[in-house]
């Protein structure tokens, strides 16, 4: 919810109240002189509206109330997917009263949507489902409710050493250093801004990153998670990158191009060698490299803005072809040396 100022001073808030007939929205507004007053009105309403409470209503609107509760609370990004969901997922569970639902019409609706879209985007909207039930208080037993399986990422990454050669003197040189080397998500790359320059000791802090709305991009104070603010050393090599960049004040950005003018010199590049990588990949790449050197997770974790090591292990750290061969060779050099041991001894 948000308060908007009136002409005449006063603050007024708008609920969605229900839908009429034709499917269009009832709106109740909540007017007061102070903004707080306007807001403790309407989360008064929300809390007391014997709507929270009705079963008896279509799964569509239960979870546009669900998530008109959770605005201002939960990130725009995470709004703007909740939003895709309701409009494209569960189509033939939508228009279901809640105490109508039954577990094998919540399959049915899985099983179509998985012909479609991906095991993970599919597990946050059943995520999604189960919030707005928990909210409507509606007991349906999901136990034998089944998802696809996450599929195991398989890309082969190049290693650092490969990549450099082909960005080094490009205009994707900087974002990529700063996604494989410091482990900054594009958002937070295009975020920078010289102020976030620490010119004696040589770091750079993220503490903003540039989100996709539904109107569009916006620069946010803060990142992702509360972990993901960070302060890291600088190496001479990008420091001297970012200071030799033209600025007329500290409050220019640092990389000055949309999140989509970055995206696309990086894949031009990548194209023209025939790698196919996206630039998130980037830090896959960085935290492969940290797990290929020993790094311990907690540092890793630290370091890359991760808020568990699940999440780091699972998703995140992967192995190079060029080291697996390396253990290879190891585990191999080990068998054939008792097995070479072995033909000596009964020569």
């Amino acid at each position: 919810m948000k308060a908007k100022k009136l002409p005449s001073g006063n603050y007024r808030v708008q609920v969605v109240a229900g839908y009429d007939v034709n499917g269009k929205r009832i709106v109740k507004s909540f007017t007061a002189k102070q903004e707080w007053e306007a807001l403790k009105l309407a989360t008064e309403f929300i809390g007391n509206s014997e709507q929270l409470y009705n079963k008896n209503v279509p799964l569509a609107q239960a979870m546009v109330l669900y998530i008109e509760s959770r605005k201002n609370i939960i990130e725009e990004t995470t709004i703007s997917s909740y939003n895709q969901i309701l409009k494209y997922r569960f189509k033939s569970l939508m228009n279901v009263n809640l105490c109508d639902l039954k577990p094998m019409m919540i399959q049915q609706a899985i099983n179509i949507d998985a012909e479609t879209v991906s095991p993970k985007t599919l597990k946050n909207a059943y995520g999604l489902l189960k919030s707005v039930f928990k909210m409507f208080d509606v007991h349906i037993n999901l136990n034998n409710v089944k998802l696809p399986k996450l599929k195991k990422r398989e890309k082969e990454l190049p290693s650092f050493e490969e990549l450099f050669p082909l960005v080094k003197g490009t205009d994707a040189e900087l974002p990529v250093l700063l996604a494989a080397w410091l482990s900054l998500r594009i958002g937070e790359v295009i975020g920078l801004k010289f102020k976030d320059v620490n010119t004696i000791n040589h770091t750079i802090s993220v503490r903003r990153t540039i989100i996709k709305t539904e109107n569009g991009y916006k620069v946010r104070d803060g990142c992702k998670t509360e972990k993901s603010q960070r302060k890291l050393e600088l190496p001479d090599y990008i420091y001297d990158m970012i200071m030799a960049i033209p600025h007329n004040s500290d409050e220019d950005f640092i990389i000055p191009f949309s999140r989509k003018i970055v995206y696309d010199r990086f894949k031009k590049v990548m194209k023209q060698h025939n790698i196919d990588i996206t630039f998130h990949d980037l830090r896959h790449l960085n935290a492969s490299i940290m797990l290929m050197l020993g790094v311990p997770d907690k540092y890793a974790m630290e370091r890359g803005g991760w808020s568990t090591d699940n999440i780091l292990k699972s998703v995140y750290q992967q192995t190079f072809s060029s080291e697996r061969k390396k253990i290879d060779r190891m585990i191999d050099g080990y068998f054939n040396g008792i097995i070479q041991n072995s033909d000596t001894a009964t020569a």
